[in-house]
């Protein structure tokens, strides 16, 4: 969820069940579409218009657990003695080489040199080429070859660098020790282990079975070792997206002015529980699969997970516990949590579901940031059928924002440097687009783009990057090519909601084309905005280290060195080409860092994460939430 967007991520989502239908009565007042002078409206198109239809209800798709679970696992001051060891090497290889231009002039003086006086000078080049200190022997040959300035550097830089390693390695393993502990006190939290519970069972059951380390000394096996390092990515994955998503939550726009987030008060939680079709095929016995289903669903929690690990095994009693449909891997492997799904599929709805509002400044920012993502993406779905038109979308975007960075690059005072001090990197934080700018990139390829009357029903996905809806920037995090899924499958939908959409032009669900026009610069691409719509987050392409390094702690510095090289932000998200999605990490915390370091050296996309924590708008008992807005359009060419 957060950090979620075109190219960047997940977010948490899917289904629409297990809530009843928006109906508009808990949240009062208004009609159930509004006032559609504020939820319609013209957008420019190449040498036409397109109208775009907002529809008033939308899924307000959050994680259901605060970001603040994630406070104490990184650690900043780490990161500071981190950068100061990496300055220390740095200052350690400049004496290098300064010794190696100083000394190849004098390899005719050093061959006249007694034998061992020769000797004591390679076991110099030798304490220089490994970052140890000289012995006096060998201060006293190089004071006689004139180098005695140059030594008492050398010998400041190896003590430098030897105390912050002692330093930097120190804090490392004192953070690792809290990091851990603190990802067990987070699994203290039942809504933790309820929400671990959905995503993954086995993976439940298995820290039930095995508590979390917590205290120094525990968690040496190997089993423990890889259980918390699950447990932590798991919280990751939950908090900050990336994993199954939290309870189902419709909102709803509020024409005609008002406040940008109203929040009513919360009603009772909506669960409905229906049995999968593993279950089902093994047990085959109607009855008792429904006798399997209400004991699951009348069961409070954490009694639930006891009612869920009987069905479960029944079922495999039933065609014997052999085969590829066996118990799932202890420590949750990619892909077995779906398995959750197969014994019983749940979905929860929010109790502020039908309970939240959005209006005033909050829907204009909406209104601004579809009138800037969606002609493209539209220009883009209807070009899709054809690659070559498609490519020449993307290469025009990508020379216009190469020609802004250009001219920003040109416009920046010479001098300026970073925050921290060190030097600015090579690109801008932004590149900033203008709606006239992208109109112009792109209008020779509206003629080319086929002219289909009938609609376009796409689902935009944004997010706000700010504490306050009326003042927050809005992010696109993606388009799906069909909104019509978030207004489907839900208990008892009104035809109000869903009979309204009209029939997309047949051709429209073919293409695939389900996210709008990447612009990609190379190793990297700053933040894309156009207008204000934060249309693409900044991200690198890097190469992950080649060496794996001798420990924990020489990994950790082999990510920072990248992170120094490449200039990353501490908060990201990561896609590496043998994971299906992308994962979080934060560079401060240690266990993330090992998480990433241990994954195969492969290219891997790194986007920054937005909205970082201390940047969320949604709260639930006053701790941030990440959250998302899946909306829905019908978006048609105007009339001529």
């Amino acid at each position: 969820m957060a950090g979620t967007g075109p190219a960047g991520g997940p977010a948490p989502g899917g289904g629409s069940a297990g809530g009843s239908a928006p109906g508009g009565a808990a949240l009062g007042g208004g009609s159930a579409d509004g006032d559609v002078s504020e939820l319609a409206w013209a957008v420019p198109a190449g040498r036409g218009e397109l109208v775009v239809e907002l529809r008033p209800w939308f899924l307000l798709r959050t994680t259901g657990l605060p970001v603040s679970l994630l406070d104490g696992l990184g650690h900043p001051g780490l990161r500071r003695l981190s950068a100061r060891l990496l300055a220390a090497e740095r200052r350690l290889a400049a004496e290098r080489s300064r010794f190696e231009r100083l000394a190849a002039p004098m390899r005719g003086d050093v061959l006249r040199l007694t034998p061992d006086r020769q000797a004591r000078a390679r076991h110099c080049v030798t304490s220089v080429r490994t970052g140890m200190p000289l012995n006096g022997a060998e201060l006293e040959l190089l004071d006689t070859l004139g180098l005695a300035e140059w030594s008492r550097r050398w010998q400041s830089a190896v003590v430098a660098a030897g105390a912050a390693r002692a330093a930097a390695r120190s804090a490392y393993a004192a953070a690792r020790l809290v990091t851990r502990r603190k990802v067990a006190e987070a699994y203290d939290d039942e809504s933790v282990r309820h929400a671990a519970f959905l995503a993954d069972p086995a993976f439940y059951q298995a820290i039930v079975r095995h508590p979390l380390a917590r205290r120094p000394g525990d968690g040496t096996a190997r089993r423990s070792r890889l259980l918390a390092a699950t447990a932590h990515r798991q919280l990751r994955r939950s908090t900050m997206g990336g994993g199954a998503g939290g309870p189902v939550l419709y909102a709803r726009f509020e024409p005609g002015g008002g406040p940008a987030l109203l929040v009513g008060e919360p009603g009772p939680e909506r669960v409905v529980v229906a049995a999968g079709g593993w279950l089902t095929r093994r047990i085959g016995d109607a009855g008792r699969v429904e006798e399997l289903r209400g004991r699951y669903a009348g069961a409070p929690w954490p009694e639930r997970a006891r009612h869920f690990e009987a069905a479960r095994l029944e079922a495999l009693d039933r065609g014997g516990r052999a085969g590829p449909e066996g118990r799932p891997h202890p420590h949750g492997r990619a892909g077995q949590g779906a398995l959750r799904h197969e014994v019983f599929r749940e979905e929860r709805s929010s109790p502020y579901s039908e309970r939240v509002t959005i209006g005033g400044a909050a829907l204009a920012g909406v209104r601004a940031a579809l009138t800037a993502a969606l002609p493209l993406w539209h220009l883009a779905t209807l070009l899709a059928g054809e690659p070559a038109h498609l490519r020449a979308l993307t290469t025009a975007l990508d020379r216009l924002a190469s020609e802004t960075l250009a001219r920003t690059e040109r416009l920046r005072p010479a001098g300026r440097t970073e925050r921290s001090g060190g030097p600015v990197h090579a690109h801008p934080d932004v590149i900033r687009l203008t709606l006239p700018d992208v109109a112009r990139a792109t209008a020779e390829l509206w003629d080319l783009a086929p002219d289909h009357p009938a609609p376009t029903l796409p689902g935009p996905d944004l997010m706000a990057v700010g504490t306050d809806l009326a003042t927050a920037t809005w992010l696109l995090c993606g388009v799906r090519d069909d909104c019509r899924p978030l207004y489907q499958g839900l208990h008892a939908a009104p035809v109000t909601l869903t009979g309204a959409l009209p029939e997309p032009w047949p051709a429209h669900p073919a293409t695939g084309h389900t996210r709008p026009p990447e612009i990609d610069l190379g190793a990297h691409t700053p933040r894309i905005l156009i207008g204000d719509l934060i249309y693409q987050r900044s991200r690198w392409r890097v190469h992950l280290p080649q060496e794996r390094g001798a420990d924990a702690f020489d990994r950790w510095l082999a990510i920072h060195r990248l992170c120094r090289e490449h200039h990353l932000p501490r908060h990201v998200f990561v896609h590496h080409p043998t994971d299906p999605t992308p994962f979080y990490v934060d560079f401060c915390d240690p266990a993330a860092v090992e998480d990433l370091a241990r994954h195969d050296p492969a290219e891997v996309l790194i986007t920054e994460l937005l909205p970082a924590p201390g940047r969320l708008w949604w709260r639930v008992d006053g701790r941030e939430q990440c959250a998302q807005l899946r909306l829905g359009c019908v978006v048609r060419r105007a009339p001529r």
